[in-house]
């Protein structure tokens, strides 16, 4: 039995990254945790666990945090200049300390802890931290950046002065609020954006934002959005963590609905340029992270009628236009080549200019998709081969499992040696094949463990 006949992207996907082991003196890459579809489910993630975020932003008053790019020869005495042009002013009267604080150090970038004072009171304003790379950081890509946070009015009203008067791409600030949109046919769109729910939390990647779409009073559609990943790349940008529409609710469009305001929400508040050298000037960078398999979605094919799942990457990749997001930082050295490529994603949008932000914006609550729609319209990024680890656009599919992505027909013939163990297969009949081949044990409480041979074993 020989591999299925590729065919152009575009049609059904729902895959996800790969582990490699050795198993029975063979070179395997284990696909089963990210290749493999569950089963579909009501929510398709676990919504109180994320990887990067806090699963349930609380919105405080008078709290918001800041980001600051600073890409100059000395940022240290760039950041100061700064507060002292505002403290020279009537209405922010500030003043910044910096001291070296080697315990927030990732992958041996130097940082800063800012605090920022009232000149005359001395009360704390804000506070925040900076990360300067050195000629030898490992991420070609990472900027210089400084984060901020207040929890006062005064720091909101310094927040928005230096908005205000810096050059635009350079500065952007979200506060922790929670606000309602309302649209049409009973649906609503709430976005609450916080820390987590403990009040005093010291961690400056808690941040996080919630997007729930309603239908009346029930929630129909979910996502979540860090500011960060779990990557420990600095480049900085929003994370989409997890999206999905309700199991009952899926087949309607509403994931679309959902992600026009997730961009709506970005483009309004993310105006920080990206730093990288990926894209070219004035864009602002989206990522994705830990993106797996769950069907989050139902779409109708055009052909053949009727619903047909849509998974999680396949929703990123094939209909919001993420691309393959190559690996460049501290975790790339870690895992080497056993990183999954398409485990990560990264999407580029043209960073407004701030006099367009509000007739923008105003535009595109109009522009908003109307639920019901069941087509979905393609917009694909660029997918990574399974077998060489290339990414481009023109990549083709497995037509049996629709879940893999090859060059051409010699790079999936090259591939079928291991790509036959799982395509087209359950999780049950895979991980059957697996315990079968000793690559798989299973635990006293029911789970399952890959036997990665001298690394040890690794739960799924």
């Amino acid at each position: 039995d020989g591999p299925s006949v590729c065919r152009p992207l575009g049609f059904v996907c729902v895959g996800i990254s790969s582990i490699s082991a050795k198993m029975n003196g063979e070179d395997l890459i284990y696909d089963y945790q990210f290749h493999v579809v569950d089963e579909p489910s009501e929510w398709a993630f676990n919504w109180e666990y994320t990887e990067c975020g806090t699963p349930t932003p609380t919105p405080r008053e008078n709290r918001a945090t800041m980001w600051m790019v600073q890409n100059v020869s000395d940022p240290v005495w760039n950041v100061e200049r700064l507060f002292k042009k505002l403290g020279k002013g009537k209405h922010c009267p500030v003043k910044l300390e910096v001291e070296s604080d080697s315990s927030s150090e990732v992958g041996g970038v130097p940082s800063y802890r800012l605090t920022v004072r009232h000149k005359k009171t001395n009360d704390v304003v804000m506070d925040g931290r900076m990360s300067i790379p050195t000629p030898d950081t490992p991420d070609p890509n990472v900027g210089t950046y400084s984060i901020f946070r207040t929890k006062t009015k005064f720091g909101l009203t310094v927040f928005r002065t230096i908005w205000d008067t810096t050059v635009h791409g350079t500065v952007a600030f979200v506060e922790h609020k929670k606000f309602e949109i309302k649209l049409d046919g009973d649906y609503h769109v709430t976005i609450v954006t916080g820390d987590g729910p403990e009040d005093e939390t010291e961690d400056f990647e808690s941040l996080s934002t919630r997007f729930t779409l309603f239908y009346m009073d029930e929630e129909v559609a979910r996502c979540h959005m860090s500011y960060r990943d779990g990557s420990y790349d600095p480049s900085i940008g929003p994370t989409i963590e997890m999206i999905a529409v309700k199991q009952s609710h899926r087949g309607k469009g509403l994931a679309n609905v959902l992600w026009h305001w997730v961009l709506y929400y970005i483009n309004n508040n993310f105006t920080l340029e990206c730093a990288n050298n990926d894209v070219r000037p004035g864009h602002v960078m989206i990522k994705a992270t830990q993106i797996m398999t769950q069907e989050v979605e139902r779409r109708e094919r055009k052909r053949t009628g009727g619903l047909w799942p849509v998974g999680f990457k396949e929703y990123l990749f094939d209909y919001c236009g993420f691309s393959v997001r190559i690996q460049k930082g501290l975790m790339s050295h870690m895992f080497g080549s056993r990183r999954p490529k398409d485990e990560e994603g990264v999407l580029y949008v043209p960073l407004l200019q701030k006099h367009k932000i509000p007739t923008k914006m105003a535009l595109e609550k109009k522009a908003c998709p109307k639920p019901g729609v069941t087509i979905m319209r393609s917009k694909c990024g660029t997918r990574a081969c399974l077998w060489c680890g290339k990414t481009g656009l023109s990549l083709v599919r497995c037509t049996r499992c629709e879940t893999s992505f090859y060059c051409n027909a010699q790079c999936q013939k090259n591939d079928w040696t291991r790509h036959k163990k799982w395509c087209g297969k359950t999780r049950k009949q895979v991980r059957k094949k697996l315990i079968e081949e000793g690559g798989m044990v299973e635990n006293e409480d029911g789970t399952y463990s890959l036997v990665l041979g001298p690394r040890g074993q690794m739960g799924l």
